[in-house]
């Protein structure tokens, strides 16, 4: 079973707090960026809470914290479980939402 809350708690789920990929604005929305795909980026979950509205001169010039360091080393090609969720949603599709079927679509149209 997925871990999944509406507005990405880590309650039951602290490793998410390094894990969870998240959609976020490279201009914050609050601050007038816009919702195009130009203005988004993917980001940490931790990484999108840190940069707040924060401008990306203002992000660059922050402390750096120590990476994560894993059991088994370092990941090398963290996709934030999207290959997963590629894999899943293939082997069920009948059970996928709308918007799941969206996101299988263009998930699957990005790597053929």
């Amino acid at each position: 079973m997925a871990y999944y809350h509406a507005h990405a708690t880590r309650d039951g789920a602290p490793l998410l707090d390094e894990l969870w990929a998240v959609i976020d604005h490279v201009n914050a929305f609050s601050a007038g960026g816009l919702n195009t795909e130009e203005n988004l980026a993917t980001a940490c979950n931790k990484c999108n809470g840190r940069k707040s509205s924060a401008p990306l001169d203002k992000w660059g010039k922050r402390y750096l914290r120590k990476a994560v360091k894993g059991k088994y080393g370092e990941p090398q090609h963290w996709d934030g479980l999207s290959g997963l969720f590629v894999i899943l949603a293939q082997r069920d599709p009948v059970g996928l939402t709308a918007s799941e079927k969206i996101w299988l679509r263009e998930l699957t149209t990005l790597t053929s």
